[in-house]
């Protein structure tokens, strides 16, 4: 019997551990299939919050050249050490995207893309950015909110401006 009860208890603190690993993964800036696209608002306040943040990553991106993208687990290219980029370094800009809330970070021809929100729906993927830089040639410049822009249109890349060279960006594909 004692044996029975401990195997429950177990089994309760383990299932209450995952549960309580699920709830904190479950915030704006992680990738989830489910999770509610943060509102263009939401999205804003979290960019003031982190601005600096965001504004140094952009800074150490200047330094690697060689960098062209960058998640918490991946890098391109594969091995950071081919674009002369320490393990140290790619720690640093991880504990920066982690700080962010920050799924990936992507060098443009012109920009730095911040990835905060990635979700599958039935209808499709679509992304919803932070852009450092210039705008991209392909986007739509939208001056009202992203997410009633993109109702009618699965696939669409819009763009909102937010302060000089700092755009919002919902990529649907």
């Amino acid at each position: 019997m004692r044996k029975k009860i401990l195997a429950t208890v177990i089994g309760l603190t383990a299932l209450t551990a995952v549960a309580a690993a699920a709830i904190l993964l479950m915030k704006p800036g992680k990738e989830a299939a489910n999770a509610r696209p943060p509102a263009d608002h939401e999205m804003m306040a979290h960019w003031k919050q982190h601005r600096a943040t965001l504004d140094q990553i952009t800074e150490m991106l200047r330094s690697d050249p060689a960098l062209n993208r960058l998640g918490l687990t991946w890098s391109d290219p594969d091995d950071p050490a081919r674009a002369h980029v320490p393990a140290e370094r790619i720690a640093d800009y991880r504990d920066l995207m982690r700080e962010a809330s920050i799924i990936s970070v992507s060098r443009g021809h012109r920009s730095v893309q911040f990835l905060f929100h990635s979700s599958q729906s039935p209808v499709g993927r679509f992304n919803k950015s932070f852009v450092r830089g210039e705008a991209s040639p392909r986007a739509e410049i939208i001056n009202g909110d992203l997410d009633s822009a993109a109702a009618e249109r699965a696939k669409a890349l819009l763009q909102r401006p937010i302060a000089e060279g700092w755009w919002l960006q919902r990529d649907g594909s």
